[in-house]
């Protein structure tokens, strides 16, 4: 009997998902860590809804594999679901019952529910689980998804756009939720359009394009990336394809006599070459997810 391990959240490779002559998503690469919260980024088309449709087994990958705790995505869904969180971009709740029965419907599914942290996330997320799903508010029903996503803590979340409809109040304690996922080992996989979002609760980024990883990012606690941008004044201007030869600079901008420079990754050749120009004036702008996400969508 196939048993699940944690290690390896989640493992995707080559990944392909096509309709007829239209590819989805093309040969993706990507590993989500025990205890990490993991961002995954893109505009609407880019194939993240497929992606995250795939590892949840809704849909059959066209080539490569999806793994899930070790485990086959596809032969082996019946053992990992109960194992998986999951709120959808398009929460769609059963209107006619209440947050209480859905939760108690969910848990005859086979879900381990912790009902006592259940009554504290609704108690947290000031929301009551005994009105019928109907009638309640676009923020409200985002509530009872985040509660049943949550409810038996599970090894990996998997959230898209989970805060939609939420005040800024109840943002916070969504963040707080995530991170004491983290805390207790589990993983939780985001896709969201708020990347002040992304920014605050994940440890990695992934962006995704026309259906194709284009890169992964480190989000570092104190929210700093490998992107950087200097902007450097001299008394005489240097010969400027010095500068471009750097296989870490990334763009380059010339005006009058001051330079800026966007450097990705390792900053030590940059610094050296910048020594042998005597700068008068040297200045770091701050990097945030939103440069990172123009950067590679500008085009």
């Amino acid at each position: 009997m196939n048993s699940i391990t944690a290690d390896v959240p989640v493992e995707i490779t080559n990944f392909s998902k096509t309709y007829g002559t239209k590819v989805a998503v093309d040969r993706l690469d990507l590993k989500v860590e025990k205890g990490e919260v993991f961002g995954f980024l893109g505009p609407n088309g880019a194939g993240k809804s497929t992606t995250i449709r795939s590892i949840l087994n809704f849909l059959t990958p066209s080539n490569g594999k999806i793994s899930i705790f070790g485990l086959d995505s596809v032969k082996n869904s019946v053992a990992i679901k109960n194992h998986i969180g999951y709120l959808a971009g398009d929460i769609s709740l059963y209107d006619s019952m209440s947050g209480y029965q859905l939760c108690k419907y969910l848990t005859g599914l086979g879900k381990n529910t912790n009902w006592d942290y259940v009554d504290e996330l609704s108690n947290r997320l000031q929301i009551s689980l005994q009105e019928k799903i109907g009638t309640l508010s676009k923020g409200n029903k985002q509530k009872i998804g985040l509660i049943q996503a949550f409810m038996h803590q599970p090894k990996l979340l998997i959230l898209d756009e989970p805060t939609s409809g939420l005040d800024p109040l109840m943002k916070q304690i969504f963040y707080e939720m995530v991170l004491e996922m983290k805390h207790l080992g589990n993983s939780v996989f985001v896709s969201s359009h708020d990347l002040n979002e992304v920014q605050h609760i994940c440890d990695k980024a992934a962006f995704i394009k026309s259906g194709r990883l284009i890169a992964t990012e480190s989000i570092r606690e104190d929210f700093e990336f490998s992107l950087r941008r200097y902007t450097v004044m001299f008394p005489k201007f240097p010969d400027i394809s010095e500068f471009e030869k750097i296989e870490s600079v990334s763009e380059i901008t010339q005006d009058e006599n001051k330079l800026t420079v966007t450097v990705k990754g390792d900053i030590s050749e940059f610094i050296r070459t910048l020594s042998n120009h005597d700068p008068i004036d040297l200045s770091e702008e701050e990097t945030s997810l939103e440069d990172l996400f123009m950067k590679y969508y500008e085009d």
